[in-house]
């Protein structure tokens, strides 16, 4: 996820025009479409294609079968583009690209499912600026941000999950998979693609040996065409399944990489014997590093210039350190294992053993699903089943998301129906629900990407969260993701010959939760007045009585608080950092 910068002008009136030529001018950005009706730039490293006089598609661009990112297209896939007003991209390609395609009554903007590169919008009267950061959008339309309180409170209620609109007054995203269409007749979002066209059953992959041989290629395709770019990699590999799959991607395309474990003294975040199996195995450099709770400055790592608050600290304390060891290493960019579990289905709810039930093909599997799904929640077979039953005679009720409002003023209040939140969440008239729950982890798959390179997450790339990827994992039934006492085990099943066994049937993962309580604890007095004398509490977003019980209470701490209360302080510290611009 190198950081590339993009802007662009649909349907602008001549002095809004005029300014957003100036910006691209400043930031030094390189025009790439210039009509009356639109105009488009982006840095100079940015991949390009030009649709000629309909348009251009910024950002790399990629095809079945191809490693590289294309530098052409043929007439036929232009046309094509330009007569679907861009959706053909979708079915064609995939790749981090917006495409721009002016069409017979306006202009589209697309941006690809799952691409890094962000695509924010500001309405500017009958048109709009779009471009990839929030600082360009201000310098092109003039216009100061303004944080939005009631939208910062949604945020935090749902979590994972990326509205359509940010926390910043005026600043829309266009999500990937979707279409902006700006026409005279008005401006308006579709959703183009969506998972559970590949979830139908029309598409579904039961064959084990297929769908794993399959998973297999899809994954080293995925992983090569994305690192392409990189001449010697640093791969954050923690010795969890997921970090072990890319290893094992980057071995079989025969990379050069080094690898990278960053572990706490706490036995429970340490996995360096894992990590250590697993370069023994594929015969790749160990790097190892201890994270370490001094000098953590929550105030300042917390400042990230997005348009939601969805960085957390620990993650950018995380990649800071990882930068600074591919600098020593040499290395020319940084992969990690993120939105894996989203991908291959990790997933111990009585929604799959219910999948068994409502669709023909998985009777057979209801029992043997039902005994796995207990060994990994330590519940009868007996008990598992009788859920999954009473789930199959809710079948019209949507997946629910999980909406935290702890330590929240009670006025924060999350949209009250699934598709306000998100298109995704409306199931296929055939829907079943364990396929629902795996699309609703993609959502938070969705957003970890395409929030885009940010803070110290900068020339990072999570080759796991891939568009061929994702559509051949959700064509692999309900009743294929869990086996031995796993989930995940389509992908467990595809790369068996390529780990050690001990890493691909791992049933245990490691955690970071006694470092991240340390975070807390150590500086629990600053992080204190940092939230009680903030801009949230002075908004009324936070429940300041609460917050203060919760931070007095050491043994409640110790439960699950700590992590809500230092994700308050990374949102306070992000607000303080857009309000000073």
């Amino acid at each position: 996820m190198t950081k590339h910068r993009f802007i662009a002008g649909v349907a602008l009136a001549e002095p809004d025009r005029a300014r957003l030529l100036a910006a691209v001018q400043i930031h030094d950005l390189t025009l790439v479409l210039d009509r009356p009706d639109v105009v488009a730039a982006c840095d100079n490293v940015a991949a390009t294609i030009s649709l000629g006089q309909d348009g251009v598609i910024i950002g790399p661009l990629y095809q079945s079968g191809t490693r590289d990112a294309l530098t052409s297209i043929v007439d036929n896939a232009r046309s094509a583009i330009v007569t679907s007003a861009g959706s053909r991209l979708f079915e064609a390609f995939w790749g981090s690209y917006i495409g721009i395609v002016r069409t017979g009554t306006g202009t589209s903007l697309v941006r690809a499912p799952f691409g890094s590169l962000p695509s924010l919008f500001q309405r500017m009267g009958s048109g709009l600026i779009a471009g990839s950061d929030i600082d360009l959008i201000r310098a092109a339309s003039g216009i100061a941000f303004s944080l939005n309180f009631e939208a910062i409170g949604r945020q935090l209620v749902l979590g994972d999950v990326r509205l359509a609109t940010t926390s910043l007054r005026g600043i829309e995203e266009l999500r990937g998979g979707s279409r902006l269409l700006v026409e005279p007749s008005g401006i308006r979002l579709e959703d183009i693609w969506s998972p559970w066209a590949f979830a139908d059953e029309k598409r579904r992959i039961d064959d084990l040996e297929d769908a794993a041989r399959r998973l297999r290629q899809e994954c080293i395709a995925a992983v090569a065409a994305r690192t392409s770019t990189l001449r010697h990699p640093l791969l954050m590999l923690s010795g969890g399944l997921d970090s072990s799959i890319l290893a094992a991607s980057l071995a079989a395309d025969d990379r050069m990489f080094s690898c990278l474990n960053m572990a706490t003294r706490d036995h429970a975040g340490d996995e360096t014997s894992y990590a250590r199996r697993v370069t023994t195995h594929v015969g790749r450099p160990l790097h190892e590093r201890a994270m370490a709770v001094t000098n953590y400055d929550f105030a300042r790592i917390g400042v990230v210039r997005t348009p939601r608050p969805v960085a957390r600290g620990y993650q950018q304390l995380v990649f800071e350190a990882a930068a600074r060891v591919a600098d020593e290493l040499g290395c020319d960019g940084i992969i990690d294992g993120g939105g894996g579990d989203n991908v291959f289905c990790s997933l111990r709810s009585v929604s799959l053993a219910a999948d068994c039930l409502l669709d023909p093909d998985g009777t057979h599997h209801f029992r043997r699903v039902c005994g796995e799904l207990g060994q990994l929640a330590g519940a009868s077979r007996w008990r598992v089943a009788w859920k999954a039953r009473w789930r199959s005679w809710q079948r019209a009720r949507p997946y629910r998301l999980e909406q935290d409002r702890r330590l929240l003023s009670p006025d924060v209040q999350a949209p009250a129906q699934n598709g306000a939140i998100h298109p995704w969440l409306e199931p296929a008239e055939s829907g079943l629900p364990g396929r629902g729950a795996h699309i609703a982890m993609l959502i938070a798959a969705q957003g970890y990407v395409e929030d885009g390179p940010h803070g110290s997450k900068l020339n990072c790339t999570a080759p796991l969260v891939s568009q061929p990827l994702v559509e051949h994992c959700l064509a692999i039934p309900s009743w294929r993701w869990i086996a031995r006492g796993n989930n995940r085990a389509a992908a467990r099943n595809a790369f068996e010959t390529c780990l050690p066994p001990e890493i691909a049937w791992r049933r245990g993962k490691g955690n970071p939760e006694s470092f991240l309580f340390s975070l807390l604890e150590r500086n629990r007095e600053a992080m204190s007045s940092h939230l009680m004398d903030g801009v949230l509490a002075s908004a009324g977003v936070i429940d300041t009585a609460a917050l203060g019980k919760a931070l007095r209470d050491t043994e409640r701490l110790k439960g699950t608080i700590y992590g809500r209360i230092l994700q308050l302080v990374d949102t306070e510290s992000w607000a303080r950092g857009i309000m000073a611009g």
